[in-house]
């Protein structure tokens, strides 16, 4: 049989890809999904790509110096991405990985910036990864915007109450989408977060695709 001897196994997990492929494209009102796979030189798994339905996300894995699994990051695909602590601030503090503030903090800006000027036209989506503490209220936790710079003008914005967040304590992929005119393409543009003091809000990455 061709699934017997050396490299067996490697044929056997061939046959079951493709197969799980046809049944996907016979049956039209399945999702049709993609899926990318890519190793090193010694044949470590480094990271998934996955493309179903349009929608695109990314698993990466990071090894340590003993060739172990050590990190492990999970989420949409991104053209560009900043650490939130390396960006500018005017409210809030250093926190874990991310940038946090609290009810005690003043409302202002808590994430500015990247001011990339790389962004090319068309239809794009900011995303930011956040987290929110514990609270009753139902006001508006924070806002976020997509800001030209250079025009100081705002593209998109969005205000999230608590309900955006699913649970507490919890990362979440929060998105806006943006047109980017060609007019504006070499523009200095921001990527934003306005505090409101009503709760913790600590925020891990920002980017957009």
């Amino acid at each position: 049989m061709l699934l017997v001897g050396p490299g067996g196994r490697m044929k056997l997990f061939f046959v079951s890809v493709t197969f799980v492929a046809l049944v996907a494209s016979a049956v039209p009102s399945l999702a049709q999904e993609s899926q990318v796979l890519s190793y090193d030189a010694h044949g470590r798994l480094l990271a998934v790509h996955r493309d179903s339905s349009g929608i695109s996300s990314v698993t990466t894995y990071g090894l340590d110096a003993a060739d172990n699994r050590a990190t492990r990051y999970s989420g949409p695909t991104m053209t560009a991405v900043w650490e939130a602590e390396a960006l500018n601030h005017y409210t809030g503090y250093a926190q874990d990985e991310g940038w946090e503030a609290n009810a005690q903090q003043p409302s202002s800006l808590l994430i500015a910036g990247p001011y990339t000027q790389a962004v090319p036209a068309g239809s794009r989506v900011a995303v930011w990864k956040m987290m929110v503490g514990p609270t009753n209220s139902s006001a508006a936790l924070v806002k976020i915007d997509v800001f030209d710079l250079s025009t100081h003008e705002v593209l998109a914005e969005q205000v999230l109450p608590r309900a955006a967040w699913r649970s507490d304590w919890s990362y979440q992929w929060i998105e806006l989408p943006f047109q980017m005119d060609p007019s504006r393409v070499g523009h200095i543009m921001e990527f934003r977060v306005h505090y409101f003091s009503v709760a913790h809000v600590r925020v891990d990455k920002v980017g957009y695709r």
